[in-house]
């Protein structure tokens, strides 16, 4: 509704000290509301998280958004004889809050990415693996090494891809043709071969 409906008319507005504050409450509990909501939409969310397999047969999960206990996370696997498999499925709730020291982000709102961690499946292959997984109420999802690819429950296209930088990884989700996710997995040391196309510059 236009802003000059609201001030049309003055009459509308509350006279008494009571009135106005009963009107801000209203406000208030408004945008609570909303906000609540919002969160939680964005929370719920289909998208992708970076997985990482230590030596050790620690998972870590690299995601953006918090995981939803009653999400199903489906997981991209190492294949010595295919290379990278899709997909293992886990519950979210096998996932706990990781407590090592992980340096990873969020690079579209510049913050901290969620980390956790499980243990990997027994029957994976032992040793390192970085791949990717598709997180919360997705449909026909598939994938080949360096992307996955599946539908938001509304039908529209979603996919990610990951790459290596100097240091680290990226992962880089769309839906439909909007930057969804772009999420950094730092390891460590020196990559000599990053996969990850520069920026164009004009």
């Amino acid at each position: 509704m236009p802003w000059a409906s609201h001030t049309a008319s003055s009459s509308s507005w509350p006279t008494n000290l009571t009135g106005l504050m009963m009107v801000t409450k209203q406000w208030i509990a408004a945008l609570a509301l909303a906000s609540v909501s919002g969160v939680s939409m964005s929370a719920t969310s289909p998208d992708f998280a970076i997985i990482k397999v230590t030596n050790k047969g620690q998972l870590i999960l690299i995601s953006a958004a918090k995981l939803d206990p009653r999400h199903v996370v489906q997981l991209q696997f190492p294949d010595p004889k295919h290379g990278t498999q899709c997909c293992q499925q886990l519950k979210a709730s096998q996932f706990k809050l990781s407590e090592e020291d992980i340096v990873a982000s969020n690079e579209l709102t510049d913050s901290e990415a969620f980390t956790y961690e499980s243990r990997a499946p027994s029957n994976w292959p032992k040793g390192p693996f970085i791949g990717m997984a598709a997180v919360g109420d997705f449909k026909h999802v598939r994938s080949q090494d360096y992307l996955i690819e599946g539908r938001a429950p509304d039908g529209s296209p979603m996919k990610a891809t990951v790459c290596t930088s100097s240091e680290g990884v990226h992962l880089h989700a769309t839906q439909g043709d909007r930057l969804q996710t772009h999420l950094y997995l730092w390891l460590g040391y020196d990559i000599a071969d990053p996969t990850c196309k520069l920026p164009v510059t004009e």
